[in-house]
């Protein structure tokens, strides 16, 4: 875990260090899929798996220490699983976004304009998340595939509307 930290931190510094001084009002979104799923794959809205809950608990190990100022996620029990143990040790609200046709450019939109300068974590899906990471102009990415669950992307925004990503792993490993 220790490495992960320290890989996180270093991605980090190292987008700070690419952004001019004159931008250094900077915003940190960080995007995740849910964790692992169980049940019935045609249950629209799963519980999360023995794997998924462990995954929700490394997830707030891992942010735990960052100022985290806002946490979204999907309505759906998977992504608010995901969610609720950071939201817990943090004591943050979760702000769940409805499943529209415009959710990945409203989150975008939402991001940009009230949480410049903060700390956004974001809970979605294997479309989702790399859809928000495209809006917010750190992409382009495809989807998820439906086995992928340990991506964690960093998004830095500046002020003048530039972005960069960092893509990184966390808990245990997926196929």
């Amino acid at each position: 875990m220790m490495i992960f930290r320290t890989a996180f931190v270093c991605a980090l510094a190292a987008s700070l260090v690419s952004t001019p001084v004159s931008a250094q009002v900077l915003t940190t979104v960080i995007l995740v899929r849910h964790a692992e799923k169980s049940g019935d794959p045609a249950d629209r809205d799963p519980e999360l798996s023995d794997a998924g809950r462990e995954r929700a608990r490394t997830l707030a190990h891992v942010l735990g220490e960052l100022d985290i100022d806002a946490i979204y996620s999907t309505p759906f029990l998977r992504t608010r699983n995901t969610a609720q143990p950071i939201a817990d040790q943090l004591g943050i609200e979760i702000t769940v976004t409805p499943p529209t046709r415009t959710m990945v450019d409203d989150i975008a939109a939402t991001i940009r304009r009230d949480h410049a300068g903060d700390v956004v974590l974001v809970v979605g899906h294997s479309n989702t998340i790399p859809g928000v990471v495209n809006a917010l102009g750190a992409g382009p990415f495809e989807n998820l595939t439906e086995e992928e669950y340990d991506d964690l992307f960093v998004v830095t925004l500046t002020a003048d509307g530039g972005a960069s990503v960092v893509r990184l792993r966390y808990g245990r490993e997926t196929p």
